[in-house]
């Protein structure tokens, strides 16, 4: 009497195409969450540079000015002297737009969500809020993280400052 045994698993070639083909889908799956993720920064960016606009504009209908970024004359704006590379306020590096919060207008002065970069753009690829307020107005923005753009929240591309504000 011969016994047959049947095989009832599966072929290595077979277990193979099914783990290369697991392996395929879960890195097109998370190559979209990572595009989730930067619109999802950047959603955020927007949010807190909508929440830090609205308080320098309540500081500005307060004071009348709004404080220079290399030591300031505006009156509410303590000893705020926070210019960094260029005479620019970055988040990334510190004491951020601190005088929105010593006026009492802000309870915490939001940062960037990656909140890396080291100064002036640079180097390309890496995040932080800014601000500036120079003789031709204050400046307010930031890179949005999912296409590289520069956003504008006081300011424009063609004169950097905002005119319609004093700064001192």
């Amino acid at each position: 009497m011969v016994i047959k045994i049947k095989n009832k698993g599966f072929t290595l070639i077979e277990l193979l195409v099914v783990i290369a083909i697991i392996g395929i889908l879960s890195s097109v799956v998370l190559a979209s969450l990572n595009t989730v993720r930067a619109k999802a920064r950047d959603a955020k960016r927007a949010e807190e540079m909508h929440s830090i606009y609205l308080a320098i504009n309540l500081y500005y209908d307060q004071y009348g000015c709004l404080p220079g970024t290399t030591g300031s004359s505006c009156a509410g704006a303590g000893s705020y002297s926070e210019g960094n590379a260029g005479g620019w306020d970055y988040s990334s590096q510190g004491g951020f737009m601190t005088f929105l919060k010593t006026a009492g207008f802000i309870s915490n002065v939001p940062v960037d969500p990656i909140n890396n970069m080291t100064g002036d753009g640079n180097p390309a690829g890496t995040y932080s809020f800014r601000y500036y307020c120079y003789s031709y107005g204050p400046h307010l923005g930031y890179w949005r993280e999912s296409d590289g753009a520069y956003m504008y929240v006081l300011g424009n591309s063609a004169t950097w400052g905002d005119n319609s504000y004093i700064c001192k």
